[in-house]
């Protein structure tokens, strides 16, 4: 099969969404299928190349890409033994390319598709959760999760990482490095000359094995540091040494304030992350007005400030929702849902039609469940090009009323071991000391408990809405009161209770943990330095049915108070919503 495979209707280029387009998609016959079969990759990039085929005993069927020009292993191999479908990714020059299939002994390919895909960032290896009871997230995590649906990894150029390096580069994909930006302080200054050394040193130049460093972050920084760092980075890519290198700026500023170094950026053929950090909204409609302006919108503005700056472009989304830093600022949202429709609007807007990249921004943020969808997610819409939304949950929780104790305990009941040992208060602050990202009032508000010793002071209410045999997960966070009236904290486990009757409990998949306030994220006293520490409260249960009875308790068990008498302890952020299946 020569070039007449080029009029086969399935090489004809198909745009799927905004990140996808099939370039290649056919049925062989069997062992007739050996040939050669033709693609145009419409700019420079990453395709996706997946293929259905068997091996009953001692054939193969082998795929090579550009195999005149390439040489070498090919990039699928069908055997005995493996998955009827492989995949590989790769990163390619824009124009012609072509497939060569061999079929040899017993071996078959029923599939052939090819795709044109987005740069899909995974950020960053090995940067495990600060909640470290839900890591680690290492290479047998990512392995499972993660790898087959990403072709970037952002790591270290450590050495101890250099045989999943090599592991990595081997299947065509690249691995860069985060690393800082010069002068960034705003007392500092900074030279063309310093941040050129700076970046030319790091491992993801400096080593041949690595592909690049990305650079945490610009934004709102002086004009002359700007025209230093530019200048830098032109004498990066002017040096042949670093030819095959790349870098990758983190941009946190204004598309027309800072045009000129974007377009410098642009001109030296190099990549942007835009960074966007979007915590939930309070409810659907205000939610998809927030998206459409934060993101449909801005990137109008973008395109306008720079022509074609869409190529170039990473979106990064925030990975954030766990302590101590969270988008996840809502009990009464799904957040799952939330990453949902960010994906999805990109996916469908025509101001994002083609879009370069995207990424979460970073693992240690992020629990394990978000780390495990979004990898999901990126096969959803960046690998399989679809534009419908993943889930089919609703974008508002129902299964709690009055989460976050707003104002009042309106739909909870109130068991008080004694008179005025329960209540509703305020702190301000309290929701940016839990790290709830950017500053807001919501959960500011929360119920109050003072222990007594004539016995636990108690709150319930029935979980709604559930699915019999499905998996959920209640999150809660607590604070003792007095530590933040007086400006004081200890680093503490809280004696507190949460029984759900009417569920089978994961105890494997649950835990208390004892976190500080961000080290941005300051209030009164209380900073980087002095930290306000809390609780965080994890629980994964499976329904047995449409309800179930939860109760919060100052006590840690009907045995005893398990902490002192007296303590008064703040509880809210009381989250109940589906769990992702592992």
């Amino acid at each position: 099969m020569k070039d007449s495979r080029r009029s086969d209707p399935g090489s004809r280029p198909k745009a799927l969404n905004n990140f996808a387009t099939e370039l290649l998609n056919v049925r062989p016959r069997g062992s007739k299928a050996a040939g050669e079969y033709t693609f145009t990759n419409p700019r420079q990039g990453w395709i996706f190349i997946s293929s259905a085929g068997e091996a009953e005993r001692s054939g193969s069927a082998r795929i090579w890409l550009d195999p005149k020009r390439a040489g070498g292993e090919p990039v699928i191999v069908h055997e005995a033994g493996k998955p009827e479908t492989l995949e590989a990714m790769r990163y390619l020059r824009a124009g012609e390319h072509r497939l060569k299939v061999s079929c040899e002994g017993d071996a078959k390919l029923e599939r052939l598709v090819v795709r044109a895909v987005p740069e899909i960032i995974y950020c960053k290896f090995q940067y495990d959760p600060h909640v470290g009871e839900y890591g680690p997230y290492d290479w047998q995590f990512l392995s499972k999760h993660v790898l087959a649906n990403i072709n970037t990894i952002v790591g270290s150029g450590e050495e101890s990482h250099r045989s999943l390096v090599e592991q990595w580069k081997k299947q065509g994909k690249r691995w860069i490095v985060e690393c800082g930006v010069p002068g960034l302080s705003r007392e500092a200054t900074v030279t063309a000359d310093e941040a050129y050394k700076y970046w030319s040193e790091n491992a993801g130049f400096r080593e041949p094995l690595l592909d690049g460093v990305i650079a945490d972050e610009f934004g709102g920084a002086p004009a002359e540091k700007y025209q230093a760092w530019i200048e830098a980075i032109q004498r990066l890519r002017a040096d042949r040494e670093f030819s095959n290198k790349v870098f990758y700026p983190y941009l946190f500023f204004n598309p027309v304030e800072g045009r000129a170094f974007l377009k410098g950026v642009i001109k030296c053929g190099y990549r942007f992350a835009w960074e966007r950090y979007l915590p939930e909204r309070a409810n659907e409609a205000e939610a998809r007005e927030y998206l459409n302006r934060s993101l449909a919108q801005e990137m109008v503005r973008w395109r306008e400030a720079v022509p074609g700056c869409e190529k170039h472009l990473i979106v990064c989304f925030g990975y954030l929702c766990a302590p101590p830093e969270s988008l996840n600022v809502n009990p009464g949202v799904d957040y799952k849902v939330w990453m949902d429709m960010q994906f999805n609007l990109l996916a469908n807007d025509p101001a994002f039609e083609g879009v370069y990249g995207v990424m979460e921004y970073t693992s240690g943020y992020a629990d394990e469940e978000n780390v495990r969808w979004a990898s999901k997610l990126y096969r959803h819409y960046c690998i399989e090009g679809k534009k419908e939304m993943l889930s089919s949950d609703p974008y508002m929780l129902t299964h709690i009323a009055n989460p976050d104790f707003e104002r009042t305990a309106d739909g909870w009941t109130l068991s008080p071991a004694e008179e005025a040992s329960i209540k509703v208060k305020f702190f301000g602050g309290l929701s940016w000391l839990q790290g709830r990202y950017p500053r807001t009032d919501r959960g500011d508000w929360f119920l109050w408990m003072k222990r007594s010793s004539r016995g636990p002071n108690r709150v319930s209410q029935e979980v709604a809405n559930l699915q019999p045999g499905r998996l959920y997960s209640l999150k809660m966070l607590t604070t003792d009161y007095e530590n933040l009236i007086e400006g004081e904290s200890e680093r503490q486990q809280h004696a507190v209770s949460i029984t759900l009757d009417g569920v089978d409990a994961i105890p494997e998949k649950s835990f208390q943990h004892i976190f500080p306030n961000c080290y941005g994220h300051h209030v009164g006293p209380f900073d980087d330095q002095h930290k306000a520490w809390m609780n965080y409260h994890w629980r994964v249960f499976r329904a047995r049915g449409a309800t179930a009875k939860l109760t919060i308790s100052d006590w840690a068990s009907d045995d005893g108070p398990g902490g002192p008498v007296g303590q008064e302890i703040a509880f809210n952020f009381v989250e109940v919503q589906p769990h992702l299946e592992d």
